[in-house]
């Protein structure tokens, strides 16, 4: 049974984009010192997995297709990263 070597080519470029989305949460929760973050990681890993994905559905595919998707997966997870902890920081209404 031989391996496709584009499934293996996907996984690891969604690994890459959830990679790179994950260090915008890591260097919020050190500046933070972990207080509220933890509910922004998952937020911060779909939004670079995201952000990776946008850039060869709208059409690049090429070398510099790539670059520009690794690019838009930091700033996914940020966008995300900051999305969850402002979400976290939201206090429920007491009626």
């Amino acid at each position: 049974m031989p391996i496709d070597l584009d499934v293996i080519f996907l996984a690891l470029l969604f690994t890459m984009w959830a990679i790179l989305g994950f260090l915008p949460w890591l260097a919020l929760a050190v500046r933070r010192r972990g207080r509220s973050v933890l509910v922004a990681l998952p937020l911060a890993i779909a939004g670079g997995a995201g952000g990776g994905v946008l850039v060869p559905a709208a059409g690049a595919k090429d070398e510099t297709g790539l670059l520009l998707s690794l690019a838009t997966a930091v700033v996914g997870g940020l966008a995300l990263a900051l999305l969850g902890l402002r979400l976290s920081r939201r206090r429920p209404n007491p009626t």
